[in-house]
């Protein structure tokens, strides 16, 4: 059901006259390498698309709000905050990101929640889960997409 109201909800909002760029797919801290406090390299490429590159910026944001907020848990010390990734987002890539952040999270949320249902359904196939868990659609990532659905 969140998912359903997602779509509508993001069929209603597509934004127009997007830059078209391609996309990493799975923007986020575990798929960085770091040496000296710089990320060198970036892996996962397996989610790449081209569309707006808000997409990268808004998976990252949903990601790190859902492995702290979304479990319960506080999120790590040392975080540039929401608004400063933004803001550090924008320099680096001379793109708008607030424009469409909304859109993108939504999205990013979306794909996140369809990510579990296959994993979860997979599990209840293969009897790793009862069959008649709720956890392929009432799980953190659902959650999170509900609470951030306007």
């Amino acid at each position: 059901p969140t998912c359903e109201r997602a779509m509508k909800w993001l069929r209603a909002n597509q934004p127009s006259n997007e830059p078209l760029r391609l996309c990493w797919g799975d923007a986020r801290i575990g798929n960085m390498i770091f040496r000296d406090a710089e990320c060198v390299a970036v892996l996962d490429w397996e989610m790449a698309t081209l569309g707006n590159p808000a997409q990268d910026l808004a998976w990252y944001m949903y990601l790190d709000r859902h492995h702290c907020e979304g479990i319960g848990v506080p999120r790590l010390e040392g975080f540039p905050s929401r608004e400063e990734t933004v803001v550090q987002w924008e320099r680096l890539t001379g793109l708008d990101g607030r424009s469409t952040l909304e859109y993108y999270e939504i999205f990013a949320g979306l794909r996140f929640a369809a990510i579990m249902i296959r994993v979860v359904r997979q599990m209840k196939h293969y009897e790793v889960l009862p069959a008649d868990s709720p956890f392929d659609i009432d799980n953190p990532a659902s959650q999170l997409l509900a609470k951030i659905l306007p």
